[in-house]
């Protein structure tokens, strides 16, 4: 390698994950010239797995190619004291599942026009990733995230907004390395249910990961396991979305409520993309009417980033001065992020434009609401690290998890081969009897060649729709003092009866039969959605509801032909 290596002088560690630590350090070059970067060094035991490496430079590279003010920016790839690095800009600040635990240990909610902005910048960033020309010309790279969560999306005191850890990403670019699937990385917590069952990776993954995390920011709560089945699945994001804590404006409240549910749909297909929902958010955001990002910067992530744990000083290389080792201890002159030293090395040359990956095999259908959920993963052997603090830039700290070898798959397809074979013997037998039969006809009987009577077009059969008994309150809501309604009468028409699903902001559900008038009594005052069936259709009707007014008598009928609520409060 020519021309001098840079150093490095370590200032103290920042951030620790199963996969690496990042400190805050100093470059230093031969000609003077020095600045503050954050350091990303992958841990020894992860030095000799194949594909966590290739990983971690295909990361550094693919977002070498990426420049988005919502996207940490990578400078380059280097190896530093036997460990593959990486040198990025240094952000300072904390991360959405800090400020999180921050805001409800002091009994804040997090500012709704702040959290809007904050995923405006967000969805731009995917928007970019996934749509966005390289600087250097080519193709978009195509970029899906795979892992967006709370922790990986930082915000600084300044009031900027980056997402981070991009190395479960999968991407368009000649020199990805990682194409193996021996590792299924992410989190499930905010995964997809199509990504739960192995189905082909689509942005709308990432937009259903976006609004998970959007939902435990409103709530400030976790979300819980996702399950993959569809009509647990609905029945979760339903419930989740109905509790979720918000005021203000009915309509606005109704909006964000409708946003959550678009993005977190079950079919991928029903999400909104990702410059749609900058969009949204925009709307949203400008209907909060509350603090915005950067006053939430300057003063609540400031706080948030000033009450976090102190770090351990003890670590080895804080205060080393450390020169870069040669790259070709890692083969890094062949990337297109070979380290290029200040003061006389030339800049790499680009790569050439990404080259579109071949198409994918069709995806398996996912199951119906009989199928059992897939069979869970098994975890690596490799022993999980301890919890690790979690300060800044998200470092992995989910271990890969080694996915099944296909065994299962084996013994189903030679056991539908073995009942292939069965049925072919069997209608051979059947067909050969029928024959003789035709030609040997029994006594008392007459063969015949008439054609068989014509068979009566079936009518497909109405979706059979279970209805509660009667109508109850399943789950009382919070309470505010004097905002209750005197009463609250529901009614339904144009059906002789439907299954009905009430759900109110202040955690409120209750079923209903629909056959006769529902007396829900003194309820508070809010909106309250409605999910209704009709037992002559089956259909779900959704997105309906109606608003009860404090200490008023409200009437409200359901016309299942209309499709809608109509009455009041008097």
């Amino acid at each position: 390698m020519s021309g001098a290596r840079r150093r490095f002088r370590f200032i103290k560690e920042i951030a620790e994950g199963g996969f690496g630590k990042v400190y805050l350090a100093e470059q230093l070059s031969q000609d003077g010239f020095s600045r503050i970067v954050a350091l990303k060094l992958l841990h020894q035991k992860w030095s000799t797995h194949d594909e966590v490496v290739m990983r971690t430079r295909d990361e550094a590279r693919l977002l070498g190619l990426i420049r988005h003010q919502h996207i940490v920016r990578v400078e380059d790839l280097t190896s530093i004291d036997g460990k593959l690095a990486i040198v990025m800009e240094y952000l300072e600040g904390v991360d959405l599942k800090n400020i999180m635990g921050f805001l409800k240990d002091s009994g804040q909610e997090f500012p709704r026009q702040a959290l809007f902005e904050v995923m405006i910048a967000v969805a731009s960033a995917l928007d970019a990733a996934y749509n966005g020309e390289p600087l250097q010309g080519g193709e978009p790279l195509r970029v899906i995230h795979r892992d967006i969560k709370p922790s990986n999306i930082f915000v600084t005191v300044n009031g900027g907004v980056k997402v981070l850890d991009f190395g479960t990403a999968r991407a368009n670019f000649d020199a990805r390395e990682a194409k193996t699937q021996a590792l299924a990385f992410g989190s499930q917590g905010y995964m997809a249910p199509e990504r739960m069952l192995g189905e082909e990776d689509t942005p709308a993954a990432d937009v259903f990961s976006l609004g998970v995390t959007l939902q435990e920011m409103l709530s400030l709560e976790p979300f819980g396991r996702i399950p993959p089945r569809p009509n647990k699945f609905v029945a979760k994001i339903e419930d989740k979305i109905a509790v979720t804590p918000l005021s203000g404006d009915p309509e606005w409240m109704e909006q964000v409520r409708d946003t959550l549910a678009l993005m977190m749909a079950y079919e991928p297909s029903e999400r909104p993309s990702a410059r749609q929902l900058v969009d949204i958010f925009e709307i949203l955001a400008q209907g909060a009417n509350d603090m915005g990002q950067r006053r939430f910067c300057r003063t609540i992530v400031a706080e948030a980033k000033a009450a976090l744990p102190a770090i351990d000083e003890s670590d080895g290389l804080a205060g080393a001065l450390i020169e870069e080792d040669s790259s070709s201890v890692w083969g890094l002159d062949s990337g297109p992020l070979s380290a290029a030293r200040a003061g006389g090395g030339a800049q790499p040359t680009p790569p050439p434009p990404p080259a579109r990956a071949p198409t994918p095999p069709p995806p398996p259908k996912r199951p119906g609401p009989s199928t059992p959920a897939p069979v869970e993963r098994q975890r690596a052997p490799t022993p999980a690290p301890p919890p690790q603090r979690h300060e800044q830039y998200d470092v992995h700290d989910d271990e890969p998890r080694p996915k099944k070898k296909g065994g299962a798959l084996k013994w189903i397809v030679a056991a539908m081969g073995v009942v292939l074979v069965l049925g072919l013997l069997l209608g051979a037998i059947v067909l050969a009897a029928v024959a003789l039969i035709m030609v040997f006809p029994p006594s008392g009987t007459v063969a015949t060649t008439d054609p068989p009577p014509e068979r009566t077009p079936e009518v497909p059969e109405v979706p059979q729709v279970e209805l509660p008994d009667g109508s109850r309150i399943l789950k009382e809501g919070r309470k505010k003092e004097g905002a209750d309604s005197k009463s609250t009468v529901l009614t339904l028409t144009g059906d002789e009866a439907a299954a009905v699903t009430i759900s109110g902001s202040l955690g409120l559900k209750a079923e209903w039969d629909g056959k006769s008038p529902f007396d829900m009594g003194a309820l508070q005052a809010g909106r309250y959605r409605t999910i209704v069936a009709p037992v002559s259709t089956g259909e779900k009707i959704r997105g309906t509801g109606f608003e009860v007014e404090a200490g008023k008598t409200c009437e409200f009928t359901f016309e299942v032909g209309a499709k809608d609520w109509t009455g009041g409060c008097n």
